[in-house]
């Protein structure tokens, strides 16, 4: 909720959320995008998932001719992000551009969409060994995963085809060549055709092969996006086990199937469970931990987006293919979801007890409406605690609840439940207003109170508090099993 929380009896002390930094920026961004455009700041906001910011930057260098950003709205093209409809014409517009400069990964990803396909954008196999034959003279990382596909390909085309799709490769060398030697004997390179405009649309996207980021860690970028120790290919027409293609046509497999490609399994010889759980800390804006049941996988927590589920369960369905995993997933946009990693990021540096301390609504469910009261039980761990309570909202931004200056402290005895939010004299716990949705209460209790070294405002932005929050817990219990617990709550707003 837009307003958060705000103490009955005294509206000129609500807590306002909102402000005019969004309206501004898009002013800004209107006004100045070649100066604010930027290559390393547009992947930054892909990776985070903010794909509006990511076209921002990305689309004045790519108009100008930068590669890695002409790659990057390719990838924004294939996956549909945000508020792009998927539309693999202007992904391969923008790949195409990218190949041009020597970028074996661009020709690898048109080599998959050519092969997979979509709405309004049939396979053409022939153009898709041919890029796939590009790809693999490289001699890096990207020219063995293409060496592999085109192996693929081999499979299921004929020899025709086949010869067909080299004569392209070799004349697109040959064009690029003389493209090239021409460039070198005049001033400037000859002005190259616009590109077509970013068109933004609600349009639900289909989820391909996703675009590739970087980590530096385990297998890089880990299931998502795609890259070598991860990547499968997409579902070919005339593959074995799978519906072939009529004379000439397309797969009779739908082009959202064609183009959800399950990615092959990394070396490793870890369980499918700790290579699963390992999976979904990867996966960014996320708060995900995984459990097997029966010999199935039993996947909890939140996501950002409809997309990042269903590749959540495309893992877990590749990791455990004998039965069908079940999801337990909460869709929490940014920059919230942004809060509810850092939140479960306490539980995996061992600074908070996984359970001890719990958390409800004493309205028996999950759901608030505007102008109710929130009236929290919370039941502590076998030893007494000091609490701190606080409500994070969509934006980002968190409530002090407890200790504030309405309840300096909050403690309970050992294994007691208390109630809290009905302070009376004007002060009780009441829900805000607009914008509704998923929104977060959380507890932390700790043996003793916690100091944050400063005097915390009462509202503040959320991830500077859980920076501070995460030394103060860390100084809590040094080099110890933890004795601090935490316990979260979603719940879901909505107008009166």
């Amino acid at each position: 909720m837009r307003q958060g929380i705000r103490f009955q009896g005294q509206q000129q002390t609500t807590v306002h959320f909102l402000s005019v930094t969004g309206l501004c920026w898009l002013l800004i961004a209107a006004t100045a995008l070649p100066a604010l455009a930027d290559v390393t700041a547009g992947r930054d906001a892909f990776e985070k998932g903010d794909y509006q910011r990511a076209v921002l930057e990305w689309q004045n260098p790519a108009d100008r001719g930068d590669g890695d950003a002409q790659f990057g709205m390719g990838s924004l093209y294939e996956i549909g992000a945000g508020e792009l409809k998927q539309d693999y014409k202007r992904a391969d517009y923008w790949y195409r551009k990218a190949a041009e400069q020597g970028n074996t990964e661009a020709q690898y990803r048109l080599a998959l969409i050519w092969g997979a396909g979509g709405d309004g954008f049939p396979p053409d196999l022939i153009e898709a060994y041919k890029w796939a034959v590009l790809a693999a003279e490289s001699k890096g990382v990207w020219g063995g995963v293409a060496a592999d596909l085109r192996t693929q390909l081999d499979r299921v085309i004929s020899p025709r085809e086949r010869d067909q799709g080299k004569e392209r490769a070799t004349a697109w060398k040959d064009a690029r060549k003389s493209k090239e030697e021409a460039v070198t004997t005049i001033a400037a390179p000859p002005p190259t055709t616009p590109p077509p405009a970013v068109v933004p649309s609600s349009t639900p996207a289909a989820t391909p092969a996703a675009p590739v980021t970087k980590s530096t860690s385990g297998c890089p970028g880990w299931p998502f996006p795609t890259l070598p120790c991860t990547e499968q290919f997409p579902a070919l027409p005339g593959a074995q086990q799978r519906p072939g293609p009529s004379a000439g046509g397309a797969s009779a497999a739908s082009p959202a199937a064609a183009s959800v490609p399950a990615p092959h399994p990394p070396a490793t010889s870890k369980a499918p469970l700790d290579e699963l759980n390992q999976a979904l800390r990867q996966i960014d804006c996320a708060s995900l931990s995984a459990r097997a049941t029966g010999g199935a996988a039993v996947i909890s927590g939140t996501v950002p987006s409809e997309d990042q589920r269903a590749k959540v369960m495309q893992v877990a369905a590749r990791l455990f293919p004998d039965s069908r995993p079940e999801l337990n997933l909460e869709i929490v946009p940014p920059p919230l979801c942004q809060v509810l990693a850092e939140l479960h990021g306490l539980r995996l540096a061992g600074l908070v007890a996984e359970s001890g301390l719990t958390l409800r609504l004493t309205n028996g469910g999950a759901r608030l409406r505007q102008g109710e009261l929130i009236e929290l039980a919370i039941q502590a761990p076998p030893h007494a605690v000091q609490l701190r309570i606080d409500y994070f909202s969509l934006d980002g931004q968190v409530l002090h609840l407890a200790p504030s200056s309405e309840l300096p402290a909050a403690q309970l005895a050992a294994g007691t439940t208390g109630v809290f939010g009905r302070n009376g004299r004007g002060q009780d716990w009441i829900a805000g207003g607009a914008p509704f949705g998923t929104e977060v209460i959380a507890a932390f209790a700790t043996p003793t109170a916690l100091s944050l070294g400063v005097p915390r405002p009462p509202a503040e932005k959320a991830l500077d508090y859980l920076r501070d929050l995460k030394r103060a817990l860390g100084r809590a219990n040094p080099g110890s099993a933890t004795t601090n617990a935490m316990a979260l709550l979603l719940v879901r707003t909505s107008a009166r």
